[in-house]
Formats: C-alpha cells, structure tokens, sequence
C-alpha cells in the first residue's frame, strides 16, 4: 500500500486523524508510515470516535510527537466498551438465579 493510500485511509477513517497523519507525514516523510499505520491501528482497537478526539486534542495542544500523545491520550481516557453482550451462552435466564435464590433461602429457613 503506497503513502497517498495510506493517507487516504486516514483521511476516510476520520477528518482530525487524517489531519493529524498528513502532519506527520509532512513534517516526517517516508519515516511516518510506521506512525500513521500506529494510529489507524489505534482507530481499530479504540474506536474512530475516540481517536479522532484524542487527534483533535493533540492537534489543538499543538503536541510535537503526535503519536504518543494521542496513545497515551487514549490510555489515561480509555473507556469501557459501549456495547455490552446481554446475550451469551454462559448466561442463564434471570429466572433460574432467582428460582435458586428463592429455593436456598426457603431451606436455609426451614433447618
């Protein structure tokens, strides 16, 4: 995947996270790929969303190695996923716990 690629798909991953790559590139050269491929990796494991906020932060506090603010950024504000499995096949049905609770707590009386 050639440079331009790569900076494109930052720029459809995010405006503020392309803008960042585009930074680095232009300050970096060839030496940033390493970093802007760091970044969409980011994207990937944190969510579009959050990257491109930590971008618009380190872009706004003019931050000298993008990169590691934005990791460490994300690192310090990480925040619990958004979507939580409600259906699993180790959860059983609310009913069953309650049955059992009720059925423990009735023995537990009549001893």
């Amino acid at each position: 995947m050639g440079t331009l690629a790569l900076l494109n798909r930052a720029d459809r991953a995010g405006a503020r996270i392309g803008a960042v790559c585009r930074t680095i590139h232009s300050e970096e050269g060839q030496t940033a790929v390493r970093r802007i491929l760091g970044l969409l990796s980011l994207a990937k494991k944190h969510g579009v969303a959050a990257v491109d906020d930590a971008c618009a932060a380190a872009l706004e506090a003019g931050a000298v190695n993008r990169y590691r603010f934005v990791r460490r950024y994300l690192e310090r504000n990480s925040q619990l996923p958004l979507s939580l499995r409600q259906v699993d096949p180790l959860i059983r049905q609310l009913t069953l716990y309650r049955d059992f609770i009720q059925n423990k707590t009735t023995e537990e009386n009549q001893a």
